[in-house]
């Protein structure tokens, strides 16, 4: 409970300070993702924790929204939440143990953007995140659960204008969290794949 409080209470500071500031500025004609932006992700992700390759959840599909309001020339505050699902069945000393786990991270970001070339834009940030896993296990008296992880990430894009409002490119990303503590591990996890979206 604590962990959420004092999460809350960083999140309405930084969005609080990030629009009082984005008032003093006007905005301006041009940026290299629009005013806002809106984007649809899907990535390759996996968990670096040696516990979830055991259990052969760590890696899967990842699909993910993101959305971005800009708050000062290049500079975009915004945020993302995604979905990934990685389940399996192994074989641990002579058990098998059935592993079905869910992933939500949910994501504050602050990403700046640059146009280094005409119609592409470069963009990279950083951000804290709050991130929901469920874990059902069957079998070798592991323990299943569920818990909320704080976490942090850093990432990278590389996108594609096309008109006045449509984009697509790459995204990587790195994301560390908490432990989670029905298991000895983390969800410290990188992706990369592309996305589609449209600016306003």
């Amino acid at each position: 409970m604590k962990r959420l409080c004092l999460f809350s209470l960083i999140f309405i500071f930084v969005l609080a300070s990030t629009i009082a500031y984005a008032e003093e500025r006007p905005p301006l004609e041009k940026a290299p993702l629009g005013t806002g932006n809106v984007a649809l992700k899907l990535d390759y992700i996996g968990f670096s924790d040696n516990n979830l390759e055991n259990l052969g959840v760590d890696d899967t599909f990842y699909v993910g929204l993101e959305g971005y309001a800009r708050i000062y020339p290049n500079l975009y505050l915004g945020g993302e939440v995604g979905y990934a699902n990685p389940d399996s069945n192994v074989d641990i000393g002579g058990n098998e143990v059935k592993t079905d786990v869910t992933f939500i991270p949910i994501e504050l970001n602050l990403k700046y953007a640059v146009l280094p070339y005409p119609n592409f834009v470069v963009g990279f940030g950083a951000g804290v995140s709050y991130n929901y896993v469920e874990a059902d296990v069957s079998g070798n008296g592991i323990k299943s659960g569920d818990d909320w992880l704080i976490g942090g990430q850093f990432f990278a894009d590389l996108n594609y204008t096309v008109g006045s409002n449509l984009f697509f490119g790459v995204d990587a990303k790195y994301q560390l969290t908490d432990d989670f503590e029905d298991w000895n591990a983390d969800f410290s996890n990188w992706r990369i794949g592309g996305h589609i979206g449209i600016r306003f």
